[in-house]
């Protein structure tokens, strides 16, 4: 069992040390595409195998494994102020000294050492051989001394002290975004020098113990948190020379004085001149302004290969030296013109659909289609084909100018014998380039050698071309685009006039029905009156016959509902013809309910009802409210088969909803007949009253409620109104 001692902490600290340095090994390496990462994963690889072999070494009681796991040891350490080195380069990215001939140079030191100390057991101008020694009470391994040993590592604090003065530079070049990468760069590494120089110069409690790995736990736990605080190695600054030249934007360094201090080739070509070094930076780029950056842009020479005047966004960054001190500012000018003209085609595609959705006949839409392809897409050439009443013919409801003047008079229509295009039409949902005979007469006279052709659904066909034929994608999205909008707008004209349509033949039969209703009202009133006088004068002459007296009384009576029933026919028509806005209120439920108890007590003297609401509920209905519960109500008593019928009526509220719920004692209704009662085909002698409980359902639907019935327990039926709540309530 091992004991824990000086060099068992030792030992682990540097197994420690391996296992942090193995896994920046491991995250770097799955970086690599980033150009520091390589050389980076390839040092923290060396010092994780110094560290796991020295623990090795710490832990082993043999010699001879010792020996071979120091030797490894060093193996490994030897590549490590190379690649310090070689990383120092990379990460500063100094070119100048990335050069083929660099890296063999400083591997030649390097690869000479390890093949001495490997080859030293034969020609023994190295000491490999380990000793175990114990001072001040710890054992470890020691390795002799011995002058290549000596001489190499001289020359390894040299290579790191070449590494550290790149990154020095560096820092106090560097633009303010990496300085705090490089210094925790510098910060993270130079413990594992501090550590190593320590123990070169005798200042280790044990001539064997390094403390070299275990420094390499305090520079992981750094570089680590660096990793995840600072995106270490996702943010690899380049020499600004490099970069600044590759650049296909303009780009303008400035003095504290707005004066050129530096540029770019593409801001020669953008602004025109060979040198602006020197120059005022309004007199290089005049329409420069101070405002903040998106607020602007400069005109000026592309930089494509398009010859045409780009538009560019500038963008400024502050130089500042390693005092934090103001020194200048680095303008970009960002090459906008692609993204400003297609903003250009969205705010015109907006301001079209606008105009797609305002239009309201199918003309005016072609027309507004064929604009927007001339005016914004440069397409000099565009026709909309509309469908017509003869399913073998489309017609040109609008053509670009460039169609119009190779037309005498109005184009000719599409048809079937143009079956390029014909076919395309058949084919509705098809778009794409077409090439060819156009058998169409005006296409076959303008200059253009490809069509794209846009299919507009069952509505017809949207044809685009131009002498260059080039249709980039963006010209296809913005083309479809239109096209959906023109068909959706083509959709809508066909529905607004059938809904035109609709409403005229609704309007026509509510005048109709009005009208009927009206006579069929004042003819069934008169006849009552009539019917009524008749019945006063024949009760003068009938006498005290009991028997002709209640035939009388049956008459009135009769009449008298008969007159009732024309009120409230007319009552149900004025609802039904007057608008959804105007034809509900709010309405008091209680009141409405009471009177109707009242009604139905006066009416049957062995009827019991017990009303329940403590609320004053207020819902969306009319004065046929009251008719709706006389119906529910004289519908519970007359089919009840109960010596005394009971009725039972509460009032409940239903989130935005007022549920009426009126049960009886009676026998019931079957499932089947729930669905059925409300339907309009039920028979006036199956419900009450002779409107029954359709009339209901009807009512209730035109409040926006509903109605059904529920068994009731033990026996009976509850019917359930529901109705709006009024919005006050």
């Amino acid at each position: 069992m091992v004991q824990l001692s000086v060099s068992v902490i030792v030992a682990a600290g540097s197994a420690a040390g391996g296992v942090v340095a193995a896994w920046l090994t491991v995250f770097a390496w799955r970086r690599r595409e980033v150009e520091a990462a390589t050389p980076f994963a390839l040092l923290a690889g060396a010092a994780s195998i110094w560290s796991f072999c020295y623990a090795g070494a710490l832990l082993t009681e043999s010699a001879s494994t010792a020996s071979i796991l120091l030797l490894t040891s060093a193996v490994a350490g030897a590549q490590v102020p190379p690649l310090w080195v070689v990383f120092s380069i990379v990460y500063t990215g100094f070119e100048r000294y990335r050069r083929s001939v660099l890296y063999p140079v400083l591997w030649t030191a390097p690869l000479a050492y390890v093949l001495l100390v490997i080859t030293a057991p034969v020609h023994g101008l190295a000491e490999t051989t380990v000793q175990f020694q114990t001072v001040a009470g710890i054992t470890a391994p020691v390795p002799q001394d011995d002058t290549a040993t000596a001489a190499y590592t001289a020359l390894s604090y040299l290579f790191l002290l070449g590494g550290y003065l790149q990154l020095v530079r560096f820092l106090v070049a560097a633009r303010n975004v990496y300085r705090k990468q490089t210094v925790v760069i510098i910060i993270g590494s130079v413990f594992p020098l501090l550590a190593n120089a320590l123990y070169v110069m005798g200042f280790s409690p044990h001539p064997g113990l390094d403390p070299t790995p275990l420094a390499f736990v305090l520079t992981g736990g750094i570089v680590g948190w660096a990793l995840f605080e600072y995106d270490l190695l996702s943010i690899v600054p380049l020499a600004s020379d490099l970069v600044v030249d590759e650049l296909p934007d303009p780009v303008i360094v400035l003095d504290d004085e707005d004066v050129v201090v530096d540029h770019n080739t593409a801001a020669k070509a953008a602004f025109g001149t060979d040198d602006l070094s020197g120059r005022n930076l309004w007199d290089a780029v005049p329409e420069f302004t101070d405002r903040p950056a998106g607020d602007q842009l400069i005109s000026a020479s592309s930089t494509t290969d398009t010859g045409e005047d780009g538009l560019y966004n500038p963008q400024t960054t502050e130089i500042t030296d390693q005092h934090n001190q103001y020194r200048g500012r680095l303008i970009v000018f960002r090459n906008v013109t692609a993204q400003q003209r297609r903003l250009d085609r969205i705010e015109a595609l907006q301001a079209a659909t606008e105009g797609l959705i305002d239009a309201r006949i199918d003309d005016e839409i072609a027309d507004i289609a064929v604009s927007f392809i001339d005016r914004i897409l440069d397409q000099e050439i565009a026709v909309v084909f509309l469908a017509t009443d003869d399913d073998n013919q489309l017609r040109p409801a609008a053509v670009s100018s460039a169609i119009e003047s190779v037309s005498d008079d109005r184009p000719p229509n599409l048809t079937v014998e143009d079956e390029t295009l014909w076919s395309r039409y058949e084919e509705a949902d098809s778009d794409g380039v077409v090439t060819g005979d156009w058998e169409w007469g005006p296409l076959e006279s303008v200059d253009a050698d490809e069509m794209l052709v846009l299919s507009l659904g069952d509505h017809g066909l949207f044809c685009i071309g131009s002498a260059e034929t080039d249709y980039s994608r963006g010209d296809r999205q913005f083309a479809r685009i239109l096209a959906d909008g023109t068909e959706t707008a083509l959709d809508r004209v066909v529905h607004e006039q059938q809904l035109r349509e609709n409403r005229r033949i609704v309007r026509q039969h509510t005048e109709q029905l009005e009208f009927l209703n009206g006579v069929l009202r004042h003819n069934i009133r008169n006849g009552m009156q009539v019917i009524d006088s008749n019945a006063d004068l024949l009760g003068a002459h009938i006498g005290p016959d009991p028997d002709s007296q209640r035939y009388l009384d049956r008459i009135r009576a009769r009449t008298a509902e008969l007159s009732d029933l024309t009120a409230r026919i007319r009552s149900i028509t004025d609802t039904v013809t007057t608008d959804p806005e105007d034809r509900l209120w709010p309405v008091e439920l209680k009141p409405a309910l009471t009177e109707q108890i009242a009604v139905i007590e006066d009416r049957h003297d062995n009827v019991d009802i017990e009303f329940r609401c403590e609320t004053e509920p207020i819902v969306r209905a009319n004065g046929l409210i009251e008719d709706v519960f006389e119906i529910i109500l004289q519908n519970a008593v007359e089919h009840n088969d109960a010596d005394r019928p009971r009725i039972e009526i509460e009032v409940t509220h239903v989130g935005d909803w007022l549920q009426v719920h009126v049960a009886d004692n009676g026998p019931g209704i079957s499932d089947h007949l729930k669905e059925s009662l409300f339907e309009r085909n039920v028979s006036v002698s199956e419900t009450a009253h002779g409107f029954g409980l359709y009339f209901v359902s009807l009512i209730l639907d035109l409040f926006g409620g509903e109605v059904w019935f529920e068994d009731n327990e033990p026996r009976g039926t509850i019917a359930v109104l529901e109705f709006q709540r009024a919005p006050d309530e």
